[in-house]
């Protein structure tokens, strides 16, 4: 089957916006049953909408059964991001989103999102506390290679969390997270906060070579949590080449890098090993398995730069994160970190976190590496 791909910005692109673009994937006249639609993002100027749902491509040209085989939100090579905020095409809305309903809002399966950067900085004071929601069954969906940040304030009941699995998913379900660097979630007021939390999901998860950097909570019972997963019975979490640092809590036990389920209870199947939590973890949810990492200082950890506002959480020469994470193959484009590198056409041995250090490795250039679905 075709892939059809549309550009999605404001200079001659076929779409001045995400919703327009998903608007038009169950439309008959653009596409046919089992086609892959791509939208292409470009960085003419800054995209601001509120929220996007993803639930189209199930239904083309009105027939039942007539499906897409992918939906792919990407961003043009030219305009990607080269792991630094607001360096290509830029996801900043302007207004709420409303609460728990995120900035892209996906329910249906095989939906990719990829290479996007989402901005939350100019919600601060608004009921947005949530950047990407899975909310369907969600099979085959996969984030991969975006930066998430700058959510801070209070967004009323429930605190951030940047990327939540809220639907239950079947046992037979799979998502993806990985080469993703967020950071700067600080809740102000009585709450949670949280990177990234896929805890009710009942089938695989596979979260790999994430970066999570800042995670406050606010009040004497709330966590600041990394990564939670694997609550249900039977479910299936794969935690591998993780990093995560600065984790700030007023509770006695909240800063929690990784929490298998709610309150450390799940009762999931984990796989966790080759993770780094740093000095900040509370000793009782640091990253597990014999290979992982823990206590680290941020000096240790060497990110090119903590300063607020300039923010570069790419690693330096010198990290305790270098060859330190172990090889998780091609699948779903795992190899390819936050710069757009191959680790494994280039024989990396693996850094943890989302970003690969090399010894000529050019932080600022923009990525031009393309997955082939």
């Amino acid at each position: 089957m075709a892939t059809v791909t549309k550009s999605i910005g404001t200079s001659s692109r076929d779409y001045s916006t995400i919703s327009a673009w998903e608007a038009d994937l169950n439309d008959g006249s653009i596409y046919s049953n089992g086609d892959t639609a791509v939208g292409e993002m470009y960085a003419d100027s800054t995209f601001t909408g509120a929220t996007t749902t993803i639930d189209g491509g199930s239904a083309i040209g009105g027939s039942a059964g007539h499906d897409l085989a992918l939906v792919k939100l990407t961003v043009h090579a030219d305009s990607r991001h080269d792991g630094t905020a607001e360096s290509g095409a830029l996801l900043k809305p302007t207004s709420g989103s409303g609460h728990d309903q995120g900035i892209i809002r996906i329910n249906v399966d095989n939906v990719t999102i990829e290479w996007l950067d989402i901005s939350l900085d100019s919600l601060d004071s608004a009921n947005t506390n949530k950047a990407i929601v899975l909310t369907g069954t969600n099979d085959d969906c996969i984030l991969r290679n975006m930066l998430i940040h700058d959510k801070g304030g209070n967004p009323g009941s429930n605190g951030p969390f940047m990327i939540h699995a809220i639907g239950a998913g079947a046992a037979s379900d799979t998502i993806t997270i990985q080469n993703n660097i967020v950071y700067n979630v600080v809740e102000t007021n009585n709450d949670h906060a949280s990177a990234i939390n896929t805890n009710t999901w009942a089938g695989d998860a596979y979260i790999y070579n994430n970066t999570v950097y800042n995670i406050e909570s606010a009040g004497s019972s709330k966590l600041a949590i990394g990564i939670r997963f694997g609550n249900p019975s039977g479910s299936d979490s794969f935690v591998k080449n993780n990093l995560v640092a600065k984790l700030v809590s007023d509770k006695s036990d909240g800063e929690r890098a990784y929490e298998h389920g709610a309150s450390n209870a799940g009762s999931g199947n984990v796989t966790e090993d080759y993770n780094l939590s740093d000095d900040t973890c509370h000793s009782s949810y640091t990253a597990a398995g014999s290979n992982s990492l823990t206590g680290k200082t941020l000096a240790q950890i060497a990110f090119v730069s903590t300063t607020g506002g300039s923010e570069d959480l790419h690693i330096e020469s010198g990290s305790h994160c270098i060859d330190e994470g172990v090889d998780l193959g091609t699948t779903n484009g795992v190899e390819i970190d936050i710069n757009g590198r191959n680790r494994d056409s280039q024989g990396d041995t693996w850094d943890i976190g989302a970003h690969e250090l090399v010894a000529d490795d050019d932080t600022t250039g923009a990525a031009f590496i393309m997955f082939v679905d």
